[in-house]
């Protein structure tokens, strides 16, 4: 406070001293003329002279020491002051007092300073702006550049990806199918795996009756062989009646013979020899009938013997029959027992392929699930490239806003620099 206040009466004693100078000046002169128009002019003419010559010469004398006060400096400063709106910051201003105009001065140089620093300053700045702003340009057409190709990348994957998304769907559809595929597989493995257990029953149950059948056919045959055996004895003992009953014939022919003979001597014996002829006459009817039963026993016995012979030749082809029907029972039996076995491995394979279609439709399911959130994030992933398309190009209309304002910005710094030339700082 006590600075400014003392430049500010140092001022105001110096138009005092001024005015005090001029009065004194003026009284001095005012009294001189005064002296001179009382001797030489009138009264009231006197005092209205040497008023006005008063007036003029205190007019005069503050104007002089006004102009060496205040125009003066302020002259300079107005110089100053136009080289400066010419560009010129590099002027100088005389410091010659400390009053207000020096103050005025002062502040004029700050300013004047201050002003140098800030075109040097905006020099430099358009400078680096210009420098920037072409990079940022070169950076926003790079930059336009790639986003171009992200753009055209990413309608590429949204298309991929909606293309992979359809994909998808089919494949869940597939899928979807598979696994009612495997539920009907499931379905009838059960219904296979059921008729294959009822398929094994039946092969035990006809394995069992094909050993029944082999131990019946084995009865049968034992008992075709002891039939067998029955008919070569009873064909042995026929045999043996035959020959007895040519021992009978040979015995009947002999005792016919005798009879016969037994009756001729019957005859020649006359009366005495009717009874004997009578006897005679039976034995030999006796030995007919006997020879023409033995004949007929004999003619039976060959029937016999025939069907005998006819029933060992059958007894052989049924003993024959029977061991082939044993053979194609026992092979039938074999191949029950391959069925059997086969049914039972057929058995364990459908209980692993049922094991298998179980966990490959659980898998079907779980593949069902995870292509559907595969499906849910394509879609979104879809979506999402149809947005980031869409910002892309958003992108690209605020990189070209960029890029029209760093084109803008580069002018506006080429001005500046221009505009900053005008100025001369050193």
């Amino acid at each position: 406070m006590n600075g400014p206040s003392k430049r500010f009466r140092s001022l105001t004693i110096k138009m005092n001293i001024v005015i005090i100078m001029s009065l004194i000046i003026s009284m001095l002169l005012t009294n001189y003329i005064t002296s001179f128009l009382n001797h030489n002019v009138q009264v009231t003419y006197g005092v209205y002279i040497s008023t006005a010559i008063n007036l003029i010469f205190t007019t005069i004398i503050a104007a002089v020491f006004l102009q060496w006060i205040i125009v003066s400096p302020l002259k300079l400063l107005l110089n100053v002051t136009r080289e400066v709106a010419k560009g010129n910051l590099t002027v100088t201003i005389p410091k010659k007092s400390n009053d207000e105009i020096g103050l005025l001065v002062n502040s004029f140089e700050v300013m004047l300073g201050n002003l140098k620093d800030i075109v040097g300053e905006l020099n430099e700045t358009s400078i680096k702006v210009l420098s920037s702003s072409e990079t940022l340009a070169k950076s926003a057409s790079e930059t336009n550049s790639v986003s171009n190709l992200i753009s055209s990348s990413i309608r590429e994957v949204a298309v991929d990806t909606q293309n992979q998304s359809n994909g998808i769907e089919k494949m869940v559809f597939a899928i979807t199918e598979m696994n009612e595929g495997i539920k009907r597989i499931l379905d009838n493995t059960g219904e296979v795996s059921n008729t294959s257990h009822e398929t094994k029953s039946y092969a035990v149950d006809g394995e069992r009756a094909v050993e029944k059948s082999v131990r019946q056919m084995i009865l049968i045959q034992n008992s075709v062989s002891e039939s067998d055996i029955s008919i070569q004895e009873l064909l042995k003992r026929s045999q043996e009646i035959a020959q007895i009953l040519n021992v009978i014939s040979d015995i009947a022919n002999q005792t016919n013979l005798l009879a016969l003979n037994a009756a001729i001597e019957a005859a020649r014996a006359g009366e005495s020899g009717k009874g004997f002829a009578v006897v005679a006459e039976e034995v030999r009817r006796l030995a007919e009938q006997s020879n023409q039963s033995t004949e007929q026993i004999g003619s039976i016995i060959d029937q016999m013997r025939l069907a005998t012979d006819v029933s060992v030749q059958t007894m052989r082809k049924v003993i024959e029959d029977v061991k082939e029907g044993i053979d194609i029972i026992n092979d039938t039996k074999v191949k029950f027992s391959v069925i059997s076995q086969s049914t039972e491995e057929m058995n364990r394979e459908m209980g692993n392929i049922l094991q298998a279609a179980e966990r490959m439709a659980l898998n079907a399911e779980e593949i069902s699930l995870t292509i559907d959130q595969i499906s849910t994030l394509a879609r979104r992933n879809t979506q999402y490239s149809i947005d980031v398309s869409s910002s892309s190009q958003d992108q690209l209309v605020a990189i070209e806003e960029i890029t029209k304002s760093t084109e803008s910005l580069s002018n506006i710094a080429e001005d500046l620099r221009e505009s900053t030339k005008k100025f001369t700082v050193i």
